[in-house]
């Protein structure tokens, strides 16, 4: 682990299997008892990976499943989310453990990637991790690189992956993946999705060869005081700017506005706002006011709710 890590907390993007069999990623870094986590795998006849020696499916766009024991917070297409207690937990897999287990050729591209951004932005060799399929040994021949990096500012790294010819722009999934999964936000539409992703520089290829999706996890970062939010109060729609942009890498995602003098915090647990803002965006919100450790949020979680970026050519 990474000395910037400690070993009595768990982090977004570590992968936890719980007693009843289902494996979960955690959404957030928490002290614990209690974690925030989505429906990742669960085990089934006609399941395609084998995690532990038994059959599993990947979670995609159905909801309604249910974990004894775990209440649900959230039921959308491949974001079911639920509040699981420590005592649930069978297994941890950490993504700075899954190098382990790729084959010779991946390690050494692997290797190569690190090696250029511990070079060019001093991403240090301990501060890297794959998470989803490759943690659990379960990855099928097309599978991307799910990486993490524990680091709070992608600054860095965004400006390597820019500039070297070494990286090429390409998402690890088609849109029509997104359109089917993002459907039931009624305020974003084909055109808000477009937008959210035109200018998403966290897919990529290196070399030619690796397929990576890229996040962040800020490990100072706790998420323990946001499971439980109180005084949620009323529905607003705002548009401001983006004013730190930084947050929407990390989870639960906190993006810091401008609207004039006034400043808004939006807080929101949805994959899909990861990477889609930077400073400067015109964008509008809409969700609903809550407090959580004392200060106040705008909520965007349920269907009715959304962050539309105006700025991008198809955000109208």
């Amino acid at each position: 682990m990474s000395a910037t890590l400690s070993k009595d907390v768990l982090y977004a993007w570590d992968l936890i299997k719980l007693q009843s069999g289902e494996v979960l990623t955690l959404y957030g870094n928490f002290n614990g008892p209690w974690y925030r986590a989505r429906l990742s795998f669960y085990p089934s006849v006609e399941g395609t990976r084998l995690i532990g020696g038994k059959l599993y499916k990947k979670a995609k766009y159905e909801t309604g499943c249910l974990i004894s024991g775990c209440k649900k917070l959230l039921d959308l297409p491949g974001e079911q989310h639920f509040l699981v207690h420590k005592s649930q937990i069978a297994e941890i897999y950490r993504p700075s453990d899954a190098f382990d287990g790729l084959s010779r050729e991946s390690l050494d591209q692997c290797r190569s990637f690190i090696g250029l951004l511990n070079k060019s932005c001093n991403v240090g060799t301990d501060q890297h991790g794959l998470t989803g399929s490759r943690a659990l040994r379960s990855a099928l021949p097309m599978s991307d690189f799910d990486w993490v990096i524990y680091r709070r500012d992608p600054a860095d790294v965004k400006t390597c992956i820019d500039s070297n010819r070494s990286f090429t722009r390409d998402l690890t999934f088609a849109m029509t993946h997104v359109y089917r999964k993002y459907s039931v936000f009624g305020g974003l539409g084909q055109r808000g999705l477009d937008a959210l992703f035109e200018d998403r520089w966290k897919y990529f290829r290196f070399n030619g060869a690796l397929h990576i999706s890229l996040s962040f996890v800020d490990p100072m970062q706790r998420a323990d005081n946001f499971l439980r939010p109180t005084q949620i109060g009323e529905y607003v729609i705002v548009e401001a700017t983006v004013r730190d942009s930084v947050g929407c890498y990390h989870s639960p995602r906190i993006i810091e506005l401008n609207r004039g003098e006034k400043k808004y915090k939006v807080l929101t647990w949805l994959f899909l706002y990861n990477g889609a803002f930077k400073n400067g965006n015109i964008v509008e919100v809409a969700g609903r006011i809550f407090k959580a450790d004392n200060e106040e949020y705008i909520l965007v979680e349920s269907p009715q709710d959304y962050i539309r970026n105006l700025t991008t050519k198809g955000g109208g």
